[in-house]
Formats: structure tokens, sequence, C-alpha cells
């Protein structure tokens, strides 16, 4: 009785960690499940072949293992003896009988084994269909990545998306942008090529593609591929920002103001840096007036940049004058 006693409390503790580690490769097909395909269906085959193992390591009950006693004892009771054919077959066909254990081990690998290849088969079926929605499933993640700046990940995603639709335009651009974060300028370039290859309109591509010609200091190719679509893009106003931004660091600053002049008016666009260098570039045409606006206006979105102070101090005479000279000093290092 304690050794049927100590069999069972074996069994059932290897029932608990099989059901345990089942539960674990669930647990970790959730938490990859946004990452790849290939290791959901991995888990997946896994936890369920733990899951086939603890039902089948389940200790049990004294009533089956009565049952099975009987049977057994019935089976050798009313068992006949075998034929001469069964005797020599037996002679000549003698094979090792396999242990109950080992048995039991072969069968439970072929289920698990089973249960690995069937499973992910089975889904990749019901999903085949499903390519394209799988594939803004990564272009969405991959965005959301991207916004986090964990660019490593939407990398992955991006090209996960690019794989499952070729097409996918949104996914190609994206992936470029990474790139550009990643400093992987020139592969960038080759993406938008391509985009624009198949989508010369597309406008994304064509911003982007000229942000890493800035980035490269190819100024002059920049314009020659801004210009013209910004002519057939006029509301297209970060691409004006970016032309002019071409002309100003070549200190070209009337064909600059232009473009950020157009921007300023026209796109609504402000920020610090506009103000302050549109003021500045006001401010070296003598246009003292619209550059001491630009320059309060600047001092609107960031009140802590002291050349500004020291600019508006130099411009302005008088009380009002003081004031931006006073704070300039104070702010100074």
């Amino acid at each position: 009785m304690d050794t049927d006693a100590s069999g069972k409390s074996i069994a059932k503790n290897k029932s608990k960690i099989y059901f345990i580690i089942a539960a674990v490769f669930l647990i970790l097909m959730a938490l990859v499940w946004a990452v790849d395909l290939s290791l959901i269906y991995i888990f997946l085959g896994l936890a369920c072949s733990f899951l086939f193992l603890g039902f089948f390591n389940r200790p049990r009950s004294a009533g089956n293992d009565k049952n099975e006693y009987s049977f057994r004892r019935e089976r050798q009771t009313f068992e006949t003896r075998p034929s001469v054919e069964d005797s020599l077959k037996n002679i000549f066909q003698r094979r090792p009988a396999v242990p109950g254990n080992a048995r039991k081990f072969m069968t439970i690998i072929t289920v698990s084994i089973f249960l690995m290849i069937v499973i992910p088969i089975i889904i990749s079926l019901f999903s085949a269909d499903d390519g394209s929605s799988n594939a803004y499933n990564y272009l969405n993640t991959a965005d959301q990545q991207y916004q986090a700046q964990e660019y490593d990940s939407a990398y992955v995603n991006y090209k996960r998306a690019m794989q499952l639709d070729p097409e996918l335009e949104e996914a190609m651009l994206g992936y470029g942008k990474v790139l550009i974060a990643r400093n992987e300028r020139d592969s960038a370039i080759l993406i938008f090529n391509r985009l624009l290859e198949t989508n010369p309109e597309y406008r994304d591509a064509v911003y982007n593609k000229a942000l890493v010609l800035y980035d490269q200091k190819k100024y002059s190719d920049g314009i020659n591929l801004l210009t013209p679509f910004i002519e057939a893009n006029p509301d297209y106003y970060d691409a004006m920002l970016l032309l002019g931004d071409c002309y100003y660091i070549q200190k070209n600053y009337d064909d600059a103001i232009v473009w950020y002049e157009n921007a300023y008016q026209n796109g609504g666009l402000r920020s610090r840096m506009l103000c302050h260098i549109m003021a500045y570039i006001y401010d070296t045409k003598g246009e003292y007036e619209k550059a001491i606006s630009l320059y309060k206006e600047a001092l609107g979105y960031d009140s802590s940049v002291v050349d500004i102070y020291q600019r508006l101090g130099e411009l302005i005479p008088g009380d009002e004058g003081n004031f931006f000279r006073t704070k300039a000093v104070q702010l100074k290092p």
C-alpha cells in the first residue's frame, strides 16, 4: 500500500511539473506574440506537448487499478493455448518484448513530435490567406516602435512586413526611415529609390531621400530634387523648410528666406529654430524690425537662449534694451 501511495505521489508531482512547464511556454508565446510568428508555433507546440505529458502522467484511481487487475485475471483465465502455427511464428520471428516503461516513453515522444509538427501546420494553413493582415500587424508594431525610438525592433518588424507584402509602400518607407536613424544612409537611399521607381509621386519618399542628401552634405543634389517636387506639391511645407535649409547651409540667404517665409506664412510652421534663423537672415540684411520681431517670437518658444537676449540688447535701445541686456548677463554661464 505504501509503495502504491508513493508511486501515485510521484506521478502526481510529475504531472504538476509538466502542467507548470506547459503554462510557462504559453506565457512565453504571449510575450513573443508580436515578435515572430515562428516562435509562436514553437512555444505552442511545446505547450501542447507538455500538456499531453501532464495528462498522460496523472495518477490513476484505485478503482481503475482494480478494474485493470480484474481484466488481466479474466484474460489469463480464458486465454487459450497458442496454436502450432503461432508457435512456429514465435520460433522464427522471436522478438524481445518491449518493457512497459519503454513503450510508454516511445508513446510520449511520438505524440509530442506529432503535436509540435501538426499544430504549426494547422495554424499556418488557417492563416495562409491572412498574409496581408499579418503584414499590417507588423507594420503597426514597427510604427509604434519607431515613434518610441526603438529602432532595432522597428527594423526587424518593418522587414517582416516587407517579406509578407513586398508591395507595402508604408513598410518600405518606414524601413528607410529606420535606416536613416541607424546611420545606414546609403541603404536608405536605395530603399527610397525603389519606392520612387514604382511610385514616382510618393511624396514622403522624395522628402526622406532629400533629407538623406542633406545629411550627406549633398546640398545641390537636394536642391535639384526638391525644387521641381515643391512646384508640383506647393502644400508640402516640410519640404520647403528642407529646401530652405539646403540654401541656408550654403549661405544663400536670399533663396533660403523665400522658402522659410513661405512655410512660415502659408504653412503656419512655427518653431524656435525657424524664427531664430529667419531673424538672423533679416538681421544680416539690415531689416532690423523683422529681425527683432522674430527674435522675440523665438524667445516665446524657448526663453533660455542667451544669444538672442544679447542680440536684442544690442538692437533695442533704452529701458527695453536694458531688460534684454540684464537677462543675457543673468543667463550667461
